[in-house]
């Protein structure tokens, strides 16, 4: 009998390790990862620049049948809808192109602006280049150009037509003059200083054949 009670408490024992090893692992907990969430940036709203503002008086355009030519603009007192004015000086002027514009005596000469403001009042002269061909500053390296210093051989008041006006170019001695053409325009409204009206010297440079 104390073997068979051996036997039992043996197997006993070894059921219970056995019972010990066959049981189920404790399942490990993996924490889920947490989102995080992502930041967007904001679009950024396109900003304008703003245009430069450009204070000067209109361009004027010198047509005739061999070409155009843009004037060269001398001194000035402008102003503009905003109310802002500018005036400048100019001892002289610097030719307009490289080439001097070919006209013929007899030949309608078209000027247009660039600006619908229509002018008041429009003189025309012209000066032969030689003797009103210098350097334009007293400084060493200023470049040379128009600087009246004779008479005009003409003068005239063309007729106006718009914002624009036209020009017989008379019977004149083959050469190159220079065509100064002053300009004023009604006074403008928002004008800071009233004691001056709106006004603009151009300058072309003309072959006559």
């Amino acid at each position: 009998m104390r073997i068979r009670k051996g036997i039992v408490l043996l197997l006993l024992g070894t059921s219970a390790l056995i019972a010990c090893r066959s049981a189920p692992p404790t399942p490990t907990v993996v924490p889920s990862p947490t989102s995080v969430p992502t930041a967007v940036a904001p679009t950024p709203t396109p900003v304008r620049t703003p245009a430069p503002v450009v204070l000067k008086p209109p361009d004027l355009v010198l047509k005739v049948a061999s070409g155009e030519q843009q004037a060269t603009i001398g001194p000035f007192f402008w102003v503009l809808d905003s109310g802002f004015a500018g005036e400048t000086t100019a001892p002289g002027l610097v030719p307009p192109s490289e080439q001097p514009l070919a006209v013929r005596p007899g030949e309608t000469l078209s000027f247009a602006f660039s600006e619908d403001r229509i002018p008041e009042k429009v003189s025309l002269a012209v000066y032969p280049q030689e003797g009103n061909f210098e350097p334009i500053s007293p400084a060493p390296d200023a470049p040379k150009g128009f600087v009246a210093k004779t008479d005009p051989v003409v003068t005239a008041d063309p007729e106006r037509s718009g914002a624009g006006f036209q020009w017989t170019m008379p019977e004149l001695s083959p050469g190159t003059y220079f065509l100064r053409v002053e300009v004023e325009w009604p006074q403008h409204p928002k004008n800071p200083r009233p004691d001056k009206v709106p006004r603009a010297v151009y300058a072309f440079w003309i072959r006559v054949s």
